[in-house]
């Protein structure tokens, strides 16, 4: 990946770079996911010391010992991918801000991650932290997921976004309001999981058999207010699809994934409901967070498509206009490999 050495990639097959970016990607949605099952199955004192698991560096035979270590053996590999990521996007696209800025904002955010699990586990597991724990890893997902975007928008130029007549602005608004309520949603999730609000709300979709809950107690309140992200996050959704299906013609693309999102949305909403009918299944548990994670991962996509956030190509218009003195064949802008 040495800028001045790279051979292009052949058309329609990715580089090495954006592998990388591809496997650390994989590796941190398994990772949020691991985390849900170790959540689910209440393992997150399986090591109650960190970074040791038991005083040890190898762990008792023990099934929640082994989840919990399983999911920081699993953060490890993640942490060294996100460090090659960073490393390889100084090496040969240190003058390609799309590229470069959210690789190394991604590394620190890494570090502060790391620091957080630690104290998540020092102090047995408080929600507010498990709660920022969740935010930064999806903060660190994306930003892997737009460092490969603007990667690959330099090797095969991405094609603009269709103008949505009468509404382009009104679709980009709806999609980072969407983003946003989805967010929101999946911290205060992490929140309802963590403090141990998960049946606050015996039955769905009503609340201990009432539309609106009397009940006057914190789990049940915030538990509810759940709910009710959910719902507001189901109608942007509806309208962001409905907008996308009404200029499908024109922008097939936008309305595609569009309506990928809200049919996500629909079935992470029965795997919520499953979790109450269930009484919290394991598996049920899991499932809720790795569909919540796809549907936060669509709609950056969708954000990072519609908004192009990968277009910051150069430091300057003059870098943008000429190669570096290192460029040779198969290299793009300021000798950066294609």
């Amino acid at each position: 990946m040495r800028s001045g050495s790279s051979a292009a990639a052949p058309a329609g097959t990715l580089s090495a770079f954006q592998r990388l970016c591809l496997v650390a990607g994989a590796v941190i949605f398994g990772l949020i996911v691991l985390g849900g099952v170790v959540r689910a199955t209440d393992s997150g004192l399986g090591c109650p010391d960190w970074p040791r698991c038991h005083g040890s560096f190898i762990p008792q035979w023990e099934k929640h010992t082994l989840i919990e270590y399983s999911h920081r053996l699993t953060a490890s590999v993640a942490g060294l991918l996100v460090l090659a990521v960073a490393v390889a996007a100084w090496r040969a696209y240190r003058r390609v801000p799309a590229v470069l800025y959210p690789a190394t904002l991604a590394f620190a955010l890494l570090i502060l991650q790391a620091g957080l699990g630690g104290l998540a586990v020092v102090n047995e597991l408080p929600p507010e932290i498990v709660t920022v724990h969740l935010g930064l890893a999806l903060a660190i997902l994306t930003l892997i997921g737009l460092t490969l975007l603007a990667s690959v928008n330099l090797s095969r130029p991405i094609p603009r976004p269709a103008v949505l007549p009468q509404g382009k602005d009104a679709f980009g608004r709806l999609a980072l309001l969407a983003s946003g309520a989805t967010l929101a949603l999946m911290l205060v999730g992490a929140y309802v999981a963590g403090a141990g609000y998960g049946l606050a709300c015996s039955g769905w979709p009503l609340c201990n058999d009432e539309v609106v809950p009397s009940a006057g107690a914190a789990s049940v309140q915030v538990h509810f207010a759940h709910r009710l992200l959910a719902l507001a996050l189901g109608l942007v959704l509806l309208v962001l699809a409905w907008r996308g299906w009404r200029e499908r013609a024109r922008a097939p693309f936008e309305a595609a994934v569009a309506g990928l999102a809200l049919g996500l949305y629909v079935l992470q909403a029965l795997v919520g409901a499953a979790n109450i009918w269930t009484r919290l299944a394991d598996e049920a548990s899991a499932a809720h967070l790795a569909l919540g994670t796809l549907l936060w991962l669509v709609l950056a996509f969708l954000n990072g498509h519609v908004h192009r956030l990968y277009e910051l190509r150069a430091l300057s218009g003059q870098a943008a206009a000429r190669p570096g003195p290192s460029a040779g064949p198969g290299q793009g802008l300021a000798g950066v490999p294609r």
